[in-house]
Protein backbone atom coordinates (compact mmCIF):
# COMPACT_ATOMS: atom_id res chain seq x y z
CA UNK A 1 0.00 0.00 0.00
CA UNK A 2 1.21 3.39 -1.05
CA UNK A 3 2.25 5.61 1.88
CA UNK A 4 2.63 8.75 0.27
CA UNK A 5 -0.95 9.42 -0.89
CA UNK A 6 -4.19 8.81 -1.82
CA UNK A 7 -6.52 9.67 -4.29
CA UNK A 8 -10.47 9.59 -4.22
CA UNK A 9 -12.84 10.13 -7.00
CA UNK A 10 -15.89 11.75 -6.70
CA UNK A 11 -18.38 12.45 -9.32
CA UNK A 12 -18.72 15.44 -11.84
CA UNK A 13 -18.69 16.22 -15.16
CA UNK A 14 -16.09 18.24 -17.10
CA UNK A 15 -17.17 20.58 -19.64
CA UNK A 16 -15.32 21.79 -22.66
CA UNK A 17 -14.06 25.45 -23.63
CA UNK A 18 -11.50 26.64 -26.13
CA UNK A 19 -7.98 27.41 -24.84
CA UNK A 20 -6.43 27.19 -21.70
CA UNK A 21 -7.17 29.46 -18.48
CA UNK A 22 -5.15 30.05 -15.57
CA UNK A 23 -6.96 32.21 -12.79
CA UNK A 24 -5.66 33.77 -10.10
CA UNK A 25 -6.49 31.94 -6.53
CA UNK A 26 -7.57 35.00 -5.02
CA UNK A 27 -9.65 36.88 -8.14
CA UNK A 28 -11.86 35.34 -10.79
CA UNK A 29 -10.89 38.75 -12.74
CA UNK A 30 -7.44 38.19 -13.04
CA UNK A 31 -6.63 35.97 -15.93
CA UNK A 32 -4.16 35.14 -18.77
CA UNK A 33 -4.69 32.89 -21.36
CA UNK A 34 -2.29 30.58 -23.42
CA UNK A 35 -2.97 29.12 -27.03
CA UNK A 36 -1.51 25.35 -27.61
CA UNK A 37 -0.23 24.73 -30.88
CA UNK A 38 -2.33 21.73 -32.41
CA UNK A 39 -0.38 18.41 -33.14
CA UNK A 40 -3.77 16.85 -34.77
CA UNK A 41 -2.57 12.73 -34.55
CA UNK A 42 -4.55 10.89 -36.96
CA UNK A 43 -4.69 6.88 -36.96
CA UNK A 44 -6.77 5.99 -39.84
CA UNK A 45 -10.08 7.76 -39.78
CA UNK A 46 -9.89 8.00 -34.97
CA UNK A 47 -8.84 11.13 -33.66
CA UNK A 48 -8.40 11.85 -29.96
CA UNK A 49 -9.15 15.24 -28.15
CA UNK A 50 -8.81 15.49 -24.78
CA UNK A 51 -9.71 18.42 -22.01
CA UNK A 52 -8.37 19.21 -18.39
CA UNK A 53 -10.08 21.09 -15.90
CA UNK A 54 -8.44 21.54 -12.71
CA UNK A 55 -10.84 23.20 -9.60
CA UNK A 56 -9.28 24.63 -6.15
CA UNK A 57 -10.68 23.46 -2.80
CA UNK A 58 -13.19 25.91 -3.27
CA UNK A 59 -14.29 24.59 -6.68
CA UNK A 60 -12.34 27.56 -8.67
CA UNK A 61 -10.99 26.87 -11.83
CA UNK A 62 -7.47 26.88 -11.84
CA UNK A 63 -6.44 25.22 -14.59
CA UNK A 64 -8.31 24.68 -18.01
CA UNK A 65 -6.30 22.73 -20.99
CA UNK A 66 -7.71 21.40 -24.38
CA UNK A 67 -5.54 19.81 -27.29
CA UNK A 68 -5.23 16.58 -29.63
CA UNK A 69 -3.94 13.73 -28.54
CA UNK A 70 -1.46 10.78 -29.92
CA UNK A 71 -3.53 7.47 -30.56
CA UNK A 72 -0.94 4.78 -30.28
CA UNK A 73 -0.07 1.73 -32.43
CA UNK A 74 -1.38 -0.79 -29.85
CA UNK A 75 -5.00 1.35 -29.43
CA UNK A 76 -5.50 1.01 -33.78
CA UNK A 77 -4.35 -2.82 -33.46
CA UNK A 78 -6.66 -3.55 -30.56
CA UNK A 79 -9.42 -1.44 -31.66
CA UNK A 80 -9.22 -3.72 -35.48
CA UNK A 81 -9.39 -6.20 -33.42
CA UNK A 82 -12.50 -5.72 -31.37
CA UNK A 83 -14.18 -4.91 -34.89
CA UNK A 84 -13.12 -7.64 -36.90
CA UNK A 85 -11.16 -10.11 -34.76
CA UNK A 86 -12.84 -13.57 -35.05
CA UNK A 87 -10.31 -15.86 -33.34
CA UNK A 88 -7.51 -16.19 -34.92
CA UNK A 89 -5.68 -12.43 -34.73
CA UNK A 90 -3.54 -12.15 -32.07
CA UNK A 91 -2.51 -8.51 -32.71
CA UNK A 92 -3.99 -7.77 -28.87
CA UNK A 93 -5.66 -9.11 -26.30
CA UNK A 94 -8.17 -6.66 -24.75
CA UNK A 95 -8.30 -6.19 -21.06
CA UNK A 96 -12.16 -7.66 -21.07
CA UNK A 97 -13.66 -5.04 -18.52
CA UNK A 98 -15.73 -2.70 -21.02
CA UNK A 99 -13.22 -1.44 -23.81
CA UNK A 100 -11.24 1.64 -23.73
CA UNK A 101 -12.74 3.26 -20.37
CA UNK A 102 -10.48 4.27 -17.84
CA UNK A 103 -8.51 6.99 -17.63
CA UNK A 104 -5.07 7.32 -16.01
CA UNK A 105 -2.73 9.98 -14.85
CA UNK A 106 1.04 9.94 -14.16
CA UNK A 107 3.50 12.15 -13.22
CA UNK A 108 6.56 11.60 -14.69
CA UNK A 109 9.47 14.35 -15.65
CA UNK A 110 10.08 14.66 -19.00
CA UNK A 111 7.31 12.79 -20.51
CA UNK A 112 6.52 12.56 -24.18
CA UNK A 113 3.59 11.07 -25.50
CA UNK A 114 4.67 9.12 -28.96
CA UNK A 115 2.23 6.49 -30.99
CA UNK A 116 5.29 3.51 -29.94
CA UNK A 117 3.93 4.09 -26.20
CA UNK A 118 2.48 1.07 -23.91
CA UNK A 119 1.67 2.98 -20.89
CA UNK A 120 2.42 6.31 -19.34
CA UNK A 121 5.93 7.00 -18.88
CA UNK A 122 8.14 6.50 -16.59
CA UNK A 123 10.93 8.58 -14.57
CA UNK A 124 13.93 9.07 -11.83
CA UNK A 125 13.73 11.99 -10.26
CA UNK A 126 10.35 12.24 -10.66
CA UNK A 127 8.30 15.04 -8.86
CA UNK A 128 7.26 14.34 -5.34
CA UNK A 129 4.27 12.38 -4.06
CA UNK A 130 2.59 9.71 -6.30
CA UNK A 131 5.94 7.80 -6.45
CA UNK A 132 6.39 4.04 -6.55
CA UNK A 133 7.38 2.45 -2.87
CA UNK A 134 10.32 1.05 -4.99
CA UNK A 135 11.89 4.24 -5.90
CA UNK A 136 10.61 7.14 -3.72
CA UNK A 137 12.25 9.74 -6.39
CA UNK A 138 10.50 8.32 -9.24
CA UNK A 139 7.73 9.32 -11.62
CA UNK A 140 5.00 6.99 -12.30
CA UNK A 141 1.41 6.22 -12.88
CA UNK A 142 -1.04 7.69 -10.51
CA UNK A 143 -4.52 6.90 -10.46
CA UNK A 144 -6.76 5.22 -13.02
CA UNK A 145 -10.79 5.64 -12.88
CA UNK A 146 -13.01 2.65 -13.10
CA UNK A 147 -15.25 2.07 -15.61
CA UNK A 148 -16.67 5.10 -17.45
CA UNK A 149 -19.91 5.12 -19.73
CA UNK A 150 -18.82 6.45 -23.00
CA UNK A 151 -21.59 8.59 -24.83
CA UNK A 152 -21.79 7.84 -28.67
CA UNK A 153 -23.18 10.31 -30.48
CA UNK A 154 -23.85 8.96 -33.75
CA UNK A 155 -23.44 10.15 -36.86
CA UNK A 156 -26.66 11.98 -37.81
CA UNK A 157 -26.43 12.48 -41.59
CA UNK A 158 -24.01 11.62 -44.52
CA UNK A 159 -21.10 13.77 -43.87
CA UNK A 160 -21.18 13.96 -39.92
CA UNK A 161 -19.22 11.92 -37.38
CA UNK A 162 -19.70 9.79 -34.86
CA UNK A 163 -18.76 10.91 -31.40
CA UNK A 164 -17.08 8.94 -28.42
CA UNK A 165 -17.09 11.07 -25.39
CA UNK A 166 -15.57 9.54 -21.94
CA UNK A 167 -15.33 11.90 -19.02
CA UNK A 168 -13.63 10.82 -16.00
CA UNK A 169 -15.07 11.67 -12.71
CA UNK A 170 -12.64 13.78 -11.18
CA UNK A 171 -9.22 12.77 -9.46
CA UNK A 172 -8.93 14.26 -6.02
CA UNK A 173 -5.53 15.15 -4.34
CA UNK A 174 -5.24 14.45 -0.21
CA UNK A 175 -1.77 13.79 1.49
CA UNK A 176 0.62 16.07 -0.64
CA UNK A 177 2.98 18.11 1.64
CA UNK A 178 3.01 21.82 1.14
CA UNK A 179 4.69 21.04 -2.31
CA UNK A 180 1.98 19.34 -3.97
CA UNK A 181 2.77 17.35 -7.18
CA UNK A 182 3.03 18.05 -11.03
CA UNK A 183 0.36 15.90 -13.25
CA UNK A 184 2.35 15.20 -17.11
CA UNK A 185 0.18 13.07 -18.69
CA UNK A 186 -2.80 10.89 -18.97
CA UNK A 187 -3.47 7.98 -20.80
CA UNK A 188 -6.53 6.26 -21.93
CA UNK A 189 -6.71 2.02 -21.33
CA UNK A 190 -9.27 -0.81 -21.25
CA UNK A 191 -8.32 -2.42 -17.66
CA UNK A 192 -9.11 -0.58 -14.27
CA UNK A 193 -5.71 -2.11 -13.03
CA UNK A 194 -3.13 1.15 -12.56
CA UNK A 195 0.17 0.08 -14.78
CA UNK A 196 -1.73 -2.43 -17.00
CA UNK A 197 -1.81 -2.13 -20.61
CA UNK A 198 -3.52 -1.85 -23.48
CA UNK A 199 -3.51 1.45 -23.47
CA UNK A 200 -5.64 3.48 -26.98
CA UNK A 201 -4.10 6.94 -26.56
CA UNK A 202 -1.82 9.39 -24.28
CA UNK A 203 -1.40 12.79 -24.23
CA UNK A 204 1.43 14.84 -22.22
CA UNK A 205 0.17 18.00 -20.09
CA UNK A 206 2.72 20.92 -20.16
CA UNK A 207 0.53 23.06 -17.70
CA UNK A 208 1.77 26.61 -17.87
CA UNK A 209 5.39 26.41 -17.66
CA UNK A 210 5.66 23.62 -19.82
CA UNK A 211 6.46 20.95 -16.98
CA UNK A 212 3.11 19.33 -16.15
CA UNK A 213 -0.06 20.50 -14.11
CA UNK A 214 1.06 21.89 -10.64
CA UNK A 215 -2.01 19.98 -8.25
CA UNK A 216 -2.10 20.93 -4.32
CA UNK A 217 -3.91 19.39 -1.07
CA UNK A 218 -7.78 19.11 -1.90
CA UNK A 219 -7.72 20.02 -5.87
CA UNK A 220 -9.58 18.17 -8.11
CA UNK A 221 -8.44 17.27 -11.60
CA UNK A 222 -11.23 16.02 -14.56
CA UNK A 223 -10.32 14.59 -17.52
CA UNK A 224 -12.74 14.21 -20.90
CA UNK A 225 -11.19 11.83 -23.83
CA UNK A 226 -13.27 12.15 -27.20
CA UNK A 227 -12.73 9.97 -29.98
CA UNK A 228 -13.80 11.44 -33.41
CA UNK A 229 -14.80 8.70 -35.88
CA UNK A 230 -15.14 10.41 -39.66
Amino acid sequence: MRKYASIALIGAFVVGMAGFISLDAFSATSFGTMKVASDVHEAGQMIGHVTYELRDADDNIKHYFQSDNVIVDVGTDCAAHAIFDTGTSEVCTLGGEGGFAFIAIGNATGATADATDIALDTSDGGFANFDNDANPNAGDEMARTTLIAAAITPAASPGTNTIVTIASTPFTFVDLGPSGTKVTQSGLFDSSTIRTPNMFSIRDIPGVDGTGLGVLNADTLSVTWTITLE
